[in-house]
């Protein structure tokens, strides 16, 4: 059975399931796991829009930033920061949050819009992989009360997806 099919045979079991953990279970990057979803989970945007992409979301108000280190996981709400290019790094600086850092678009190799269910809602997420497969970080739209996506995240989200079908066109 190959990659893909595991990989849809366990999203089948499980919509759930985390990327990274069909990661471990398959001894395959996490990144594999993502090229590997099926389509309607998952849209893939090549690395070199990142700088497109960062400057897109840092208006979206707040949205939910999550860094996992080998298991430990950095969860930072509120909005992305503001950043700009210098010396080779798209440096965030924005006094509205508290995150800050030198990112290196160059070392971003894909990012992924994926649409999956997690704990019993349905969440966006955009994905920043490294050329080694690892994931460098992830934003998650934000929900209201209901536990719904807010609907003007969802539409730039949607928006960030037609960058895909410009790039195979």
């Amino acid at each position: 059975m190959s990659i893909r099919d595991n990989i849809h045979r366990l999203i089948s079991e499980n919509p759930e399931r985390l990327p990274a953990d069909i990661a471990a279970e398959l001894a395959v990057d996490e990144i594999e796991v993502i090229r590997h979803l099926p389509e309607d989970m998952v849209t893939l945007l090549d690395g070199t829009l990142f700088e497109t992409v960062v400057k897109d979301i840092k208006d979206w108000g707040d949205i939910l930033t999550v860094i996992d280190v080998d298991g430990s996981i950095f969860e930072l709400k509120g909005p992305f920061p503001k950043g700009g290019m210098k010396y080779g790094y798209y440096n965030l600086s924005d006094r509205r949050t508290p995150l800050k850092g030198h990112l290196r678009p160059d070392a971003i190799s894909l990012i992924a819009l994926v649409s999956k269910p997690f704990h019993g809602v349905d969440t966006r997420s955009v994905q920043f992989f490294s050329h080694s497969g690892r994931c460098v970080f992830k934003v998650y739209l934000s929900r209201n009360d209901q536990k719904q996506i807010l609907p003007e995240q969802q539409e730039r989200f949607e928006a960030l997806a037609q960058l895909a079908a410009q790039q195979a066109a």
